[in-house]
């Protein structure tokens, strides 16, 4: 059975809150695009189908030629989990709902989470805070994303494959996130982006 990667972008705008000491809004917007878009990519080189979900107007133009659109309805990124995970059980597809902010995760990352969920495995990926990076049920669960979520979402799965890779283990939310994924050989592709400190202004693929 196919695999979605359902992938939640709220907006290039606005977001990375916590890294605004350190980074202007242009630049965190830039930083926001730059993940996204190596998500997307390294879930198609692992063999998933990207499924991008939505509200925003500029984030669903910025994904039609990379991924299948879903325009978000429920609120939150709680609500664009169900959203997408509604979706590919309608479409006969097995899901997985995969963070847009992983700067060090590679295709080997999902190559076996997509292995486990095509063969129907609950699955969950926590993030080194306790987080949740990717999570997969063949049941319908209640997303309970924020704080601690990975103890929330463990209780509802069944006999679940629990995967701590690096790459899936460290999203950027922070200061320490961000220089701590560039100091990483996983995150040399941020030096394009990243120079003294500060990421450049303007588009990022």
């Amino acid at each position: 059975m196919p695999v979605a990667a359902i992938i939640p972008i709220r907006s290039f705008q606005g977001g990375k809150n916590r890294l605004a000491p350190i980074l202007t809004g242009p630049e965190r917007s830039t930083l926001i695009r730059a993940l996204a878009a190596r998500v997307l990519a390294t879930s198609t080189s692992a063999g998933l189908e990207p499924v991008v979900i939505t509200a925003d107007e500029a984030v669903a133009e910025w994904a039609a030629d990379r991924a299948t659109v879903i325009r978000q309805t429920g609120e939150g990124l709680d609500g664009a989990a169900s959203d997408g995970a509604r979706w590919a059980r309608d479409a006969g597809r097995r899901w997985l709902v995969l963070h847009a902010d992983l700067p060090l995760i590679t295709p080997t990352d999902l190559t076996e989470i997509s292995n486990v969920v095509a063969a129907g495995q609950s699955m969950l990926a926590p993030s080194s805070d306790g987080g949740t990076t990717a999570i997969s049920s063949p049941k319908t669960i209640d997303f309970s994303y924020g704080p601690l979520s990975a103890q929330r979402h463990l209780a509802q799965l069944e006999d679940p494959l629990v995967v701590a890779r690096t790459g899936l283990l460290h999203d950027l939310d922070s200061p320490t996130d961000l220089a701590s994924a560039t100091s990483h050989p996983l995150g040399s592709w941020l030096g394009e982006l990243y120079d003294a400190g500060r990421i450049r202004d303007g588009a990022s693929e």
